[in-house]
């Protein structure tokens, strides 16, 4: 059993604009070995806004959206869990051996929200979970359990409706939304793998206002290729 397999849904959120992403998240499932059957693994459309209304930005609200969307549609569908990625993934070189440790060692362990990519520098030489202790600013590589989803969606929904810096907590960015409810709510049983099993791909954001590089046209295939030669460097180090 692998790390994607494992799951009741695996969905990948993807804007219609970023068929590059879309194509090298392809590319980085065929060369794991994962399968993209649109099914019970497949990409969800991301949700895009013209309004900011009190996010960051445009693009940190329809983030934002795109989760709570793939949250509902696992609700709709009566799904067990949910394994939900960014279309940056870049899974780790030991994907494969310490994912289905990962998975393994589920079994019989009652949990919430987990977290297979994070920021943490922690010793790897004995794999295994972790319960979340700080904030997770990431949220390209998690799952949810069922019996986690009426309560993050319910937060969530009140998240986006109350202005920023609201005191309960208010229009933000999703991983901090997800932590605030992780820190608020000490029912919720949070975990973290301590062998860090993916990561944030080199790639153009569409969350931020781009670089200068990125916004000049005929230097975007150059910043690209950049990004790309990078990515492979990195596959090989971690």
């Amino acid at each position: 059993m692998n790390v994607i397999d494992y799951f009741d849904r695996a969905r990948i959120i993807n804007m219609a604009s970023r068929k590059d992403r879309r194509l090298e998240t392809e590319e980085e499932f065929a060369r794991n070995g994962f399968r993209i059957d649109d099914e019970k693994t497949g990409f969800f459309k991301a949700i895009t806004v013209s309004e900011g209304k009190g996010f960051p930005s445009i693009g940190v609200r329809g983030c934002f959206l795109s989760h709570l969307g793939v949250l509902e549609e696992a609700m709709r569908v009566n799904a067990k869990n949910v394994l939900v990625m960014e279309d940056d993934i870049q899974f780790s070189k030991a994907i494969a051996e310490h994912g289905r440790k990962a998975v393994e060692s589920l079994q019989g362990m009652e949990w919430d929200v987990l977290y297979f990519g994070h920021p943490f520098d922690v010793d790897s030489n004995s794999p295994g979970w972790k319960q979340v202790d700080r904030p997770i600013h990431l949220t390209h590589f998690y799952a949810i359990n069922a019996r986690c989803f009426e309560t993050l969606r319910d937060f969530l929904v009140l998240v986006k409706e109350r202005p920023p810096g609201h005191p309960d907590g208010g229009s933000m960015h999703f991983d901090a939304a997800l932590n605030t409810l992780i820190h608020k709510n000490k029912d919720i049983a949070a975990y973290y793998f301590t062998w860090n099993l993916g990561y944030q791909r080199p790639s153009r954001t569409d969350l931020h206002d781009l670089s200068i590089l990125d916004r000049l046209m005929f230097l975007r295939p150059l910043m690209d290729m950049l990004r790309r030669v990078k990515a492979k460097r990195l596959r090989v180090t971690r």
